[in-house]
């Protein structure tokens, strides 16, 4: 069956922030790219999908980290550059606020 006009939309969506979600997090930059209104675009995906733009962006950053924190030898501060966070605390408010725990309690589970 053909795909829908707000289908393709959430396929390039998918697709921009999978590229781009270590560098940007912010629904505007991804509705930018796309020529659509942020709002337009949260709504288009959270119909399609059942979760806003904004958790799937989220919820990609947090898989990385996850795989970052389990997988590799990199210091957190590391992975906090790599993600592009501002500083190593930024980066643990943000996991521990996705996650319940601090990226330092999930590397040692």
């Amino acid at each position: 069956t053909p795909k829908s006009r707000k289908e393709d939309l959430f396929e390039h969506f998918i697709r921009y922030v999978s590229e781009g979600y270590k560098e940007e997090r912010s629904v505007a930059y991804y509705a930018g790219k796309m020529f659509l209104t942020p709002k337009h675009l949260s709504t288009v995906v959270k119909e399609v999908s059942g979760k806003t733009a904004g958790e799937w962006i989220d919820s990609l950053v947090i898989l990385e980290a996850k795989a970052l924190l389990k997988s590799s030898e990199q210091s957190i501060q590391e992975i906090a550059d790599e993600l592009h966070f501002a500083n190593q605390s930024f980066f643990g408010k943000y996991f521990k606020h996705h996650t319940g725990m601090s990226p330092k309690e999930y590397r040692k589970q």
